[in-house]
């Protein structure tokens, strides 16, 4: 199974983060996988391709089986390119993280990897090749993106207190309220530009197709299901093994208790997303499968807490350490983990609509300038506004829109609350990713490009990862995400604006 493939080779490239060093067997193991040879006779589906009707997909399935037989009996087929091609984009992150580690860089290394690829596929004289390479890892892990940010909405009861109920009030209204204003005035400001720039380009919103996709030609058919069942008997099954041996080795007082339960806390959690996102459509547009994910995950962690005679916060505590060591490291932990090369693979994307994207540079242009100034100066306009009591928390709030890494950063270099900061981000997300879309088709905004750009500029990752369906909007998105932090990380190191941003924030 591809998720449990691409699972075992992050673990690997973990613990080589963390140790600092890869075993020569494993070095060795990956470079024979590469290196094996792929013949005609090896016809390769890609599971996660759904171009294709029921009727096309069971044709090309029931090719690839007859050419894998010689007279009826299967050959060793070569091993599966998704997940070579994902574990190329695991080994760039890694190599990313080790690079921006050693050069003592702090901005975070998955967007600079994300930067760094895209400029190489646009440059080098093989980007076209490399892009073909990387693409079906690329789809995997857009596939999973949104399971990558359940740890930080897991552990959100883990955050301090932040007042009386008035106080959760006003900063539930900024967060809200600036939800709102950065969606619609972001994606306003470019449905605009394009009114006066180029009318006729203005699009539906419906996927219009990629410069390097295939064209076909098919019947209706009925919509998929996100996950194959094969996939969620899977994980169902590998959670009831890895449950009962958490639960096992609980009660022995194993000295490997903590892995086993991270693995079962990890097997659980990605059952309950893929249980989230095959549930009926009209359910998960009202409930976004992020939510059904971490509601499961919260009573899977209170009931082995029972069983085992813990704490539900100490569950919480164990799923995320903030450690990649083997024998301490959490669930949550792997999970955010993948998310860096998950941000790195956006480039593909980006790459796949670079032509798209060159045709629309002013609306990026404006809309990363309407973002990043209209998200940090209105949001501390709020703030003071409605007098939140705590000035900690008013600079916790202005980095609301700004994917997890560079929020922390932020709230830093402003002198606010991280923990409380990367709650408000996970919060705005969440908001976005469950009713970013929903929001942008009732107000009239049906245009792809100022969809994604109005989305990841107000929702960041989790809204982006929210939209991975809609093919032209899902570039944008991705790199409005991208500029959008990097542009706000650089205005609040620049010593004057800092000083006005705290200042109006704070009325000092």
């Amino acid at each position: 199974m591809k998720v449990l493939s691409l699972l075992w080779l992050s673990t690997v490239s973990a613990f080589t983060v963390h140790k600092g060093f890869a075993s020569a067997n494993v070095r060795n193991h990956v470079q024979a996988i590469i290196s094996r040879p792929h013949t005609r006779n090896h016809r390769i589906v890609n599971p996660l391709d759904t171009r294709g009707s029921p009727t096309v997909r069971a044709l090309t399935i029931a090719k690839a089986s007859n050419d894998g037989k010689i007279n009826g009996v299967a050959k060793v087929s070569p091993p599966t390119p998704t997940i070579v091609s994902a574990f190329l984009l695991l080994a760039l992150d890694v190599g990313f993280r080790r690079l921006f580690q050693k050069l003592a860089i702090s901005f975070p290394s998955s967007l600079g990897g994300c930067c760094a690829l895209f400029i190489s596929l646009l440059t080098l004289p093989g980007g076209e090749k490399m892009f073909k390479i990387l693409s079906p890892g690329a789809a995997l892990l857009a596939k999973w993106l949104p399971v990558f940010f359940v740890p930080s909405l897991v552990t959100l009861p883990l955050v301090g207190n932040v007042g009386p109920m008035s106080e959760i009030l006003k900063i539930f209204a900024v967060v809200v309220g600036g939800f709102f204003f950065t969606l619609l005035s972001t994606a306003g400001s470019v449905v605009g530009i394009r009114k006066i720039l180029s009318p006729d380009a203005i699009t539906n919103g419906a996927d219009e197709g990629s410069e390097n996709a295939t064209l076909i030609n098919e019947a209706p058919k009925i919509q998929p299901k996100a996950f194959s069942d094969e996939t969620t008997t899977g994980l169902r099954l590998a959670s009831i093994a890895t449950g009962v041996a958490a639960i096992a080795s609980n009660r022995l007082s194993s000295s490997f208790a903590t892995p086993i339960r991270a693995l079962f806390l990890l097997s659980a959690t990605l059952h309950n997303f893929v249980f989230g996102a095959r549930l009926p459509r009209s359910f998960s547009k009202v409930v976004h499968p992020l939510v059904t994910c971490t509601a499961l995950t919260w009573a899977t962690a209170t009931a082995f807490a029972s069983v085992t005679g813990s704490t539900f916060v100490s569950m919480l505590r164990g799923y995320k350490t903030g450690t990649l060591t083997p024998l301490k490291c959490g669930a949550g932990d792997v999970l955010l983990f993948l998310l860096g090369p998950a941000v790195v693979s956006l480039a593909i994307s980006m790459y796949d609509r670079r032509k798209l994207m060159r045709e629309n540079l002013t609306e990026v242009v404006t809309a990363i300038t309407v973002g990043s100034l209209g998200g940090l100066f209105g949001t501390a306009a709020v703030a003071r506004l409605l007098s939140i009591s705590s000035p900690s928390v008013r600079l916790s709030l202005l980095s609301r829109n700004i994917t997890s890494p560079l929020a922390m950063a932020i709230a830093g270099i402003l002198g606010g609350d991280v923990s409380l900061a990367v709650a408000m981000v996970v919060v705005t997300g969440l908001i976005g990713a469950n009713f970013g879309a929903n929001i942008l088709d009732a107000a009239g905004i049906k245009d792809s490009v100022a969809r994604g750009l109005g989305i990841g500029t107000a929702a960041h990752g989790l809204g982006t990862a929210a939209i991975v369906n809609e093919k032209d909007a899902f570039p944008f998105s991705a790199i409005a995400m991208a500029l959008t932090a990097s542009a706000c990380t650089c205005l609040v190191s620049i010593p004057a604006l800092k000083r006005l941003l705290i200042q109006l924030a704070l009325g000092v």
